[in-house]
């Protein structure tokens, strides 16, 4: 009886030690990218990748802008040319990003140079049709993520997981990125504030990051940092041609790329 008794015992101390270990390294594992998701919105990334995409941009850049300087001048040369043909090209161009980033996936660091070079190729092929002021439009609302080239957490990227990353904004200041993992199990909330600094630029500082287990918070920790985001188009696109179905789509540099859109 003394044998069963201590047998008995010692595996419900088994027992009771694998529930810690497990808690504990649950806890661990989720705490460690709270400072990483605050790192995603900052300007900071790795220099090779930031010189290579910097290089590609720029020659992109050239590229686009020439094409816009034809645009204008056949617009301007051409009465044939209206604001309903260029509101087309608009969604042509914003479907076309969409569609790209979708093929390729939400998060940027995980694709190839080739791959995040077509994409910011066509946003900057798009911006040329941005609302005027684009930083100065209202947001209200829960927007999603559709692409970050953030090396960071903000992507929604943590070790083998991507979450849905999601913007809620609480004012004309307060905001929340936020970060679901696990379909919601596991809940990382970056709270940040803006300021609109002229028509194109917004600086965001960061408050706090809090976590949450299950829906219960388990962790709140006060970040520090802050970036200037740059629009590069802001405005409603209709991404269906036989049904209405409008987005206000958003494209930022944090200086990574950032597709960001609310169903309308």
């Amino acid at each position: 009886l003394y044998h069963r008794c201590y047998k008995a015992m010692a595996v419900l101390e088994f027992v009771q030690f694998r529930k810690a270990f497990i808690f504990v390294s649950t806890i661990a594992f989720i705490l460690a990218p709270l400072a990483q998701l605050a790192a995603g919105f900052t300007p900071s990334q790795p220099s090779e990748l930031s010189n290579q995409r910097q290089k590609q941009c720029s020659e992109l850049g050239v590229i686009s802008t020439i094409s816009t300087v034809i645009e204008k001048i056949t617009v301007s040369f051409n009465g044939s040319k209206t604001n309903n043909i260029n509101e087309e090209v608009r969604n042509n161009y914003a479907k076309s990003l969409l569609s790209t980033c979708k093929n390729f996936g939400q998060v940027g660091s995980k694709l190839t140079q080739e791959q995040r070079s077509k994409i910011d190729g066509i946003a900057i092929s798009l911006s040329a049709y941005s609302d005027e002021s684009p930083a100065k439009l209202p947001l209200i609302g829960d927007h999603d993520l559709i692409y970050s080239a953030s090396p960071g957490g903000s992507s929604g990227a943590f070790g083998p997981l991507t979450g849905k990353v999601t913007q809620s904004f609480l004012g004309d200041v307060k905001f929340i990125n936020r970060v679901e993992l696990l379909n919601g199990v596991v809940k990382i909330e970056l709270n940040a504030e803006r300021e609109v600094l002229d028509g194109n630029r917004i600086r965001v500082v960061f408050k706090e990051t809090a976590f949450y287990l299950f829906g219960n918070e388990v962790a709140r920790k006060e970040v520090k940092g802050s970036g200037v985001w740059k629009y590069e188009f802001g405005g409603i696109v209709d991404i269906n041609e036989n049904e209405e179905e409008k987005l206000f789509l958003r494209v930022l540099k944090t200086p990574s790329t950032f597709v960001i859109a609310q169903r309308l």
